[in-house]
């Protein structure tokens, strides 16, 4: 008597999911070759580790989506026949934060949107006050995305001294100033709209520089963000100079991508993720006891 055998259903894969039990590939599978979109073409030492590497395995991650740019030109991620997936993950981490950091010509643009803003502040006639543009946030500590603002702070001060000028300590006097400073701003051609946020815990002005494009947060003697970029300059330069940048930039995209990244609207910003991740290194005990390296473990962590 013949017996019916019945297969298992497969899941249906879907975009999110990554099957890790298909990423190993075998030997014979054929090569598929990933056409070259990026910046950067293919090197020498990318063939011979293709020669040591299991054609497939890396189209197998994206289930046949097209590779993301900062791996354009590559057919897998790895070497070996059978990479480790962290080594994988960690590896597409690095070349990520490659990818998406600022080059010194973007950084450049964005210096010259904050002289700009000094140059109309200098010309504009304050009585014994003295207008400064100063920066906090992802700006002053480089850890923004391409699509990420400004975060600008208008220090007024008395005209001698860099103590805050009395006339704008109130929270009515900043409110009134910041309609006149979004006036100023529009009649000087710096953008086209400026969005007074007044009744706000921290007022500011949301516009967005008409030649670069860049969005531009500014706020009024603002001076706790300043100190609040000194620490995280301080974290990613000096007691972690790879991995926190790493992670911070990936969580960053991340909340991008879900609209999870505005403070005002209940997301988390740099600042938060910063001492998040901080934490976690600090914590961590393997990282503690010198036994792990969290810049070749992204993956990991």
């Amino acid at each position: 008597m013949a017996v019916e055998t019945k297969e298992k259903a497969k899941p249906a894969l879907t975009e999110d999911f990554i099957g890790f039990g298909d990423i190993s590939s075998s030997e014979d599978e054929e090569a598929v070759d990933v056409p070259a979109t990026g910046k950067r073409g293919r090197t020498d030492n990318d063939s011979d580790n293709e020669a040591d590497a299991a054609p497939g395995t890396y189209q197998k991650c994206y289930n046949g989506q097209p590779v993301p740019p900062w791996l354009a030109g590559q057919r897998r991620l790895g070497t070996g026949k059978s990479p480790d997936i962290n080594t994988m993950i960690n590896e597409e981490v690095t070349k990520f934060v490659s990818y998406i950091s600022p080059t010194p010509e973007e950084h450049q643009m964005r210096s010259w949107v904050i002289e700009r803003m000094q140059r109309i502040l200098g010309a504009w006639t304050l009585p014994g006050t003295r207008a400064v543009a100063k920066c906090f946030g992802s700006f002053e500590t480089r850890l923004y995305l391409p699509t990420s603002d400004i975060d600008m702070t208008i220090m007024l001060y008395n005209e001698h001294n860099d103590e805050v000028s009395p006339a704008y300590a109130g929270r009515e006097s900043i409110r009134q100033f910041l309609y006149r400073l979004a006036r100023q701003l529009k009649q000087n051609g710096f953008c086209h709209n400026c969005e007074v946020i007044a009744n706000a815990r921290v007022p500011i002005i949301k516009t967005t520089e008409r030649i670069s494009g860049i969005a531009v947060d500014i706020s009024i003697n603002a001076d706790s963000g300043m100190k609040s970029a000194q620490v995280q300059k301080s974290f990613s330069e000096k007691v972690y100079p790879n991995a926190l940048r790493a992670i911070v930039l990936a969580i960053k995209q991340f909340l991008f991508q879900r609209s999870m990244n505005e403070v005002y609207t209940g997301g988390m910003g740099s600042y938060a993720i910063t001492l998040l991740v901080v934490s976690l290194l600090q914590m961590h005990p393997r990282i503690r006891s010198g036994g792990l390296d969290a810049s070749k473990n992204l993956g990991v962590l």
